[in-house]
């Protein structure tokens, strides 16, 4: 993994992925072990996208996906084989729900029967183990498009040339993928046909609050994390980070993960962080029946298109009917949703998808 250079080099690479998710990450494993030669663009710092951490102040949290489902065999075989390590951990104590009345309730059994994976020092584990065995550009930006009849050539942002490929895999959220398309060169009729489809998705905005005091301010719980059952709640979910694991962080200390509602979210989008850390204690408070200070330590994470609305989610085969026989592929949690798990079964669903094609 490095950073991207206008001007760098580039080796010889047979499909090119833009954007290194945990998606992107898990169609270029399953393409590399089929011989292809992959490379990966990342616009951000980090690979990983909302399967991230955040290091603050003696504190690791994740602001964005939580936790990774068990018994899920894409998942499963990247966490327990190929990637094991002893940073993995299960999430021992259970998820409990609440409902708009601030009732707090004990989880559906099954449920928490199931194994909820991370790791120690924070989720980002999972996408830089994965990162490490790819060629991945981060820093790098696609910014448009161009087909060559056949293959393609990819540009940044300064519309410099920064690869060409026969392949494309596009594995952005479905708002960012329809953008890129509309600034790319493509055959009009792929184009509009594109732009139709990524353009039913829909997303939800998420605003993520960590707070933290000392753990004298905030009882043990039976818990690890409290979800909203009845999606009427300001809060969506509520998490403490130390039953991930006690190095997530300082001793005596406790962290609460508050992820805000989409209407809440929207509605308070603009304000600053001091007051939505103050906002969300408030919350927090009523939920717990107990009231709070004002946090030690406060981080804000903004996610505009967090998840997308599940009846917006595309249908790979409707897509991939037109775009396949150009060479140009799409992942990501368009298809399936804003779960960990999920995204790695897509990812190699495309990546199979694409090999596929090549025959």
């Amino acid at each position: 993994m490095e950073s991207w250079r206008e001007g760098k080099h580039q080796k010889r690479a047979e499909v090119a992925v833009i954007g290194a998710g945990v998606s992107g990450l898990a169609a270029a494993h399953v393409l590399r072990d089929h011989s292809l030669q992959v490379a990966l663009y990342e616009r951000e710092e980090r690979v990983g996208g909302r399967a991230t951490t955040r290091v603050r102040a003696g504190f690791c949290f994740d602001p964005g996906a939580q936790y990774i489902h068990g018994n899920a065999p894409a998942s499963d075989a990247l966490l327990l084989q190929r990637l094991a390590t002893s940073e993995l951990v299960a999430i021992a104590k259970p998820v409990w729900t609440f409902d708009s009345q601030n009732r707090i309730r004990e989880g559906d059994p099954r449920q928490n029967a199931l194994p909820r994976w991370t790791y120690r020092h924070g989720l980002l584990t999972l996408a830089e183990l994965m990162a490490r065995e790819l060629t991945v550009y981060t820093h790098c930006e696609i910014a448009r498009l161009a087909y060559l009849r056949p293959g393609w050539r990819l540009f940044s942002t300064s519309g410099q040339v920064v690869a060409e490929v026969p392949n494309v895999l596009v594995t952005l959220p479905a708002p960012e993928a329809a953008a890129l398309m509309a600034a790319s060169e493509l055959p009009s009729e792929l184009q509009q046909t594109l732009l139709a489809e990524l353009g039913k998705a829909r997303y939800r905005p998420l605003l993520s609050v960590a707070l933290a005091w000392p753990r004298s301010a905030l009882p043990p719980t039976p818990y690890y994390a409290l979800v909203n059952s009845d999606k009427a709640h300001p809060i969506s979910w509520l998490a403490r980070e130390e039953e991930k694991s006690p190095e997530r962080v300082p001793p005596a200390w406790t962290l609460l993960i508050v992820q805000l509602a989409p209407d809440y979210s929207r509605a308070h989008w603009s304000w600053d962080d001091q007051a939505l850390a103050t906002a969300a204690t408030t919350l927090v408070s009523t939920l717990l029946g107990q009231r709070l200070p004002a946090a030690d330590f406060y981080d804000v994470q903004r996610w505009p298109l967090a998840l997308p609305e599940p009846e917006t989610l595309l249908e790979a085969e409707a897509l991939h009917r037109v775009s396949a026989p150009y060479g140009l592929f799409f992942s990501g949690d368009a298809f399936t949703g804003g779960r960990v798990h999920l995204a790695l079964a897509q990812g190699e669903e495309s990546a199979f998808r694409l090999l596929t094609s090549r025959r």
